[in-house]
């Protein structure tokens, strides 16, 4: 059987046997140390393949949809650059018709990238005209969607599964805000963000159709953890959402990808993770990274036809010895006995992890699996 096949078999139905199967790529920086890349946001899909091939687990490539600039040109960003020898600033300029939005990140060598202005705040003039706006132009990417994704498709598939990632929560309002002044907006003007994210979803439903047509196997589904969102929120826009989402979905065979590496806690006991229709969900992770102490009984809340993948903390990965990481992976493979779980980290890898603690993590399932 085919890594691609191997993997949508064990998220339909599980196995008899252990599955690893570590995040690598998604501007994390992993990939691009293993083939000597300093700047992350110079890594490509060859990367990651590589990247999995020396690490020698089950693959599954999550990746972003291109530039909707490249198809839709009301979308086309103007970016200038400024750079050190260790950092780059990126600022992006975008005209709507109701004025200049602006993005500006700054990127670290060996560290990806992080934003430092977001286009939008919660006290912006025409915050929800530009997100409408910027919505519909982008929803005019269908009809381009095979020209789009359509190659990376074909050459990937050939190494494994694909998930497309972009901002499908409603919620999110298309990424243009930061989270902190999302929670601020939709307290302050909770109808007009309904309406929004109304529209949002319904547009992000046709990309949707479009992105399986191409054959992809997931789209991830993403959501803030309870850091940042509380249970009003998850209750009246999250939940409600990912259902229609992952509904239209499984309308069209496909599987869901849930990717939340923050502390989730109170909303996995509150039983919301079993009620937005995810098929492949991460991560459980134990403290300091997220806040679930006991993986068993976390893995028994869980609706038992949704396959896991994670919980080995990028703590332990970062600064453990091998000995420890081997500790670590069987306590996450005793705990998970019996359940559709595939052995990850507790979020993608990033750049300074040793691979030599990864490998040792692959080992200990390997040798699990044959004792």
């Amino acid at each position: 059987m085919k890594a691609r096949e191997k993997f949508v078999e064990y998220v339909k139905h599980g196995g008899s046997e252990p599955f690893v199967s570590f995040q690598i790529g998604a501007g994390a920086g992993f990939d691009c140390k293993l083939v000597g890349k300093e700047w992350v946001s110079e890594g490509t899909i060859d990367d990651t393949i590589q990247a999995y091939q020396i690490v020698e687990c089950e693959p599954l490539f999550n990746v972003c949809l291109p530039e909707f600039g490249l198809m839709v040109p009301e979308l086309a960003w103007q970016d200038s650059f400024e750079s050190t020898d260790s950092e780059r600033i990126i600022s992006r300029l975008l005209e709507t018709p109701y004025g200049t939005i602006h993005w500006k990140l700054k990127e670290q060598k060996k560290h990806g990238t992080t934003p430092i202005i977001y286009p939008l705040t919660s006290d912006s003039a025409n915050v929800f005209r530009i997100v409408d706006w910027y919505v519909q132009q982008y929803g005019k990417s269908v009809k381009y969607m095979s020209e789009l994704i359509g190659p990376l498709l074909e050459k990937v598939h050939s190494y494994g599964p694909v998930s497309i990632q972009w901002n499908i929560q409603p919620f999110e309002l298309m990424g243009l805000l930061s989270v902190d002044n999302l929670v601020l907006l939709a307290m302050l003007e909770p109808q007009q963000y309904r309406k929004t994210c109304n529209l949002i979803r319904d547009i992000n439903i046709d990309v949707i159709k479009a992105v399986f047509a191409c054959d992809t196997d997931f789209i991830f589904l993403g959501a803030p953890g309870v850091e940042m969102l509380s249970p009003r929120i998850y209750e009246e826009f999250i939940i409600p959402d990912s259902q229609m989402i992952t509904q239209a979905v499984h309308d069209v065979k496909g599987l869901v990808y849930s990717h939340i590496c923050s502390p989730i806690e109170p909303f996995l006991s509150n039983g919301y993770y079993n009620r937005m229709g995810i098929d492949l969900f991460e991560t459980l992770s134990p403290p300091p990274v997220g806040n679930v102490p006991d993986l068993a009984k976390a893995r028994k809340i869980l609706n038992p036809q949704m396959c896991t993948r994670g919980n080995i903390g990028l703590d332990v990965l970062l600064t453990g010895t091998t000995e420890q990481v081997e500790m670590e992976t069987l306590r996450v493979l005793e705990a998970t006995r019996g359940a559709k779980h595939m052995v990850a980290a507790s979020d993608y890898l990033f750049y300074d992890i040793p691979l030599e603690n990864v490998k040792a993590s692959v080992q200990t399932v390997r040798k699990y699996k044959n004792r």
